[in-house]
């Protein structure tokens, strides 16, 4: 995990030399329209307008830290996070990532509580009798959650490897949660279906009749990998979204979402430079369908910046709403009504109002709720909850309005993701110095505080922590070259060198040519191995998404598309 280190920029430093290259790409038209949708960030106001929605009430902590878990062998939290959220079978469930000495968790409401209030309304249902998580010993292999999804009456769970550890994602499976009801769903193609070099799964997303997510993978490229069972599983795309043969320079999927009859993910993609983390792009993919043979299309791109990805927020009134990394470092929000290329239309200042701290949004970060779109934004001070209903202002910006002040309760909650349960909103928190933390607020109108009293008081069981002992020798992955006979992808053909020649930077309307899925599995590997990923600790909106082992940086410097 990675730890942010702001860099102030003046704001002349726009006008850079590096920034009048960028601009010639584009000529003089793209050349005034960057500088045009520049100039309105430069000057943004510290205001705070208010939008017509209801009041939130006042959040309030219902859980104890870490759930009580403590900070482990080390006795910090300081790269203990909180991953995913979900509501099944009437209960919410969130995914965590405990101490490295035990790994992945998921904490649920108990049984009948609707409206939790303390920690005795909450148990924990992924690790066995002996605290390892859904049974394996190789904790590393099972870091922390990384997704959950409802699918077919049963509940997903995904995990994601430690570190820079390349053991292969795990999925297991339930029909109800509970306690050592988990089977293993990639038990007919094996750990990270089939490669090591698979990560984590990241996202799922239900769309079609199929369960489907994506992979960190820095050797061919991210995958799109579904299943109709649950059981068995076919990947969907070329790796890396490649257009005929894997594209090893989009590493990760971060987020998915399914939107007007279409299954989307946001990416990562390391740019035209493989070794240097300031020219990556973010990428929007969308599909249409799955059976047969699938086709993706390219229908946003930013332009070159460091670490840069698109995270989707979700949909409100008819449109998806996304963000990418601005020029200074803090997120922008786009919207489209119909997700097409050139139809994406920037909705917020950098950072949302003007704070460019403000500088990433995490999976689940966001949320519709009683008529608006709720979003936490991370920053080192306290994460920021903001929220719009979707109108146009004046300046052609949406009505964001901030709810509650840095990190809610506590400015030492950094990053956040939301969910809604039984009309409460809620936020579950990542925080480094005492742990994760459940928060609770109303936001309907008229809402009346619920008595404390009213939900299920019984103490839960004490988790089962296991003694720490020296790890289990890891079990032996396969090389990444014995790819499962199903990996519809093309085979791997070694180019004379990993960092192409960087072409003209794209027009402002992307018009990538769908993509058709060869069905050959690779068959040979690449003459060089990429980097090992590696994130320093304490940020999870880097998760191992760094090649070069450089510290995160506030400062981002690259202009995206208006």
């Amino acid at each position: 995990m990675k730890t942010n280190h702001h860099q102030p920029r003046s704001s002349h430093s726009l006008l850079s030399r590096a920034f009048w290259r960028v601009l010639s790409g584009f000529g003089i038209p793209g050349a005034l329209l960057t500088v045009f949708s520049v100039v309105p960030l430069l000057s943004a106001q510290a205001a705070n307008p208010s939008s017509n929605l209801p009041a939130c009430q006042p959040f309030v902590q219902v859980n104890d830290n870490a759930f009580g878990l403590g900070g482990g062998a080390d006795g910090t939290f300081s790269s203990e996070e909180g991953f995913e959220v979900v509501v099944f079978n009437g209960q919410l469930y969130l995914g965590m990532e405990a101490d490295n000495t035990m790994g992945a968790r998921i904490w649920r409401t108990k049984a009948g509580v609707t409206i939790p209030a303390s920690q005795a309304d909450w148990e924990e249902v992924a690790a066995d009798q002996f605290g390892y998580p859904f049974g394996v010993t190789n904790v590393t292999q099972n870091d922390h959650i990384d997704s959950l999804a409802e699918f077919n009456g049963y509940l997903y769970a995904s995990t994601a490897n430690g570190g820079s550890s390349t053991y292969g994602t795990r999925v297991f499976r339930s029909p109800n949660g509970n306690p050592n009801s988990w089977e293993d769903a990639l038990i007919n193609i094996g750990a990270g279906f089939g490669s090591a070099q698979n990560t984590n799964f990241k996202d799922m997303q239900v769309f079609n009749g199929w369960l489907c997510g994506g992979t960190q993978n820095w050797l061919y490229g991210a995958q799109v990998w579904c299943t109709q069972d649950g059981l068995n599983w076919v990947q969907k795309n070329i790796s890396g979204f490649g257009s005929t043969q894997y594209n090893n320079k989009t590493v990760e999927v971060w987020s998915g979402y399914v939107f007007q009859e279409a299954l989307y993910f946001g990416v990562q993609n390391l740019g035209a430079t493989r070794s240097s983390n300031y020219d990556d792009l973010g990428k929007l993919y969308r599909t249409r369908n799955l059976n047969g043979t699938p086709q993706w299309e390219e229908v946003f791109i930013s332009l070159p910046g460091y670490l840069n990805r698109v995270d989707i927020l979700g949909e409100l009134n008819g449109y998806l709403y996304i963000t990418s990394r601005g020029s200074n470092g803090g997120i922008i929000v786009y919207r489209s009504s119909t997700g097409d290329p050139g139809t994406w239309q920037q909705v917020s200042l950098e950072g949302i109002h003007g704070n460019t701290a403000n500088n990433a949004v995490i999976v689940d970060g966001a949320v519709t709720y009683e008529g608006g779109l709720y979003v936490a934004v991370s920053n080192n001070s306290g994460f920021q909850l903001w929220r719009t209903s979707g109108a146009v202002q004046g300046d052609g910006m949406v009505d964001w309005e901030q709810v509650g002040g840095s990190g809610l309760t506590d400015a030492k909650n950094i990053h956040s993701e939301l969910a809604v349960f039984n009309g409460y909103l809620y936020a579950w928190t990542s925080n480094y110095t005492r742990g994760q933390q459940v928060l609770r607020s109303n936001c309907m109108a008229g809402a009346v505080m619920p008595s404390p009293t009213a939900t299920n008081t019984t103490q839960p069981s004490p988790t089962p922590t296991m003694t720490q002992t020296s790890l289990p020798s890891p079990t032996p992955t396969a090389s990444p070259t014995s790819a499962p006979t199903q990996t519809p992808t093309a085979s791997p053909t070694p180019a004379p060198s990993q960092t192409p020649t960087p072409t003209a930077l794209p027009s402002y309307t992307p018009t990538a040519s769908p993509t058709t899925v060869p069905t050959q599995t690779p068959t040979a590997t690449p003459t060089a191995e990429p980097p090992s990923p590696f994130c320093p600790q304490g940020d999870q909106s880097c998760q191992s998404s760094n090649p070069n082992g450089s510290m995160y940086s506030v400062f981002i410097p690259i202009l995206i598309k208006p």
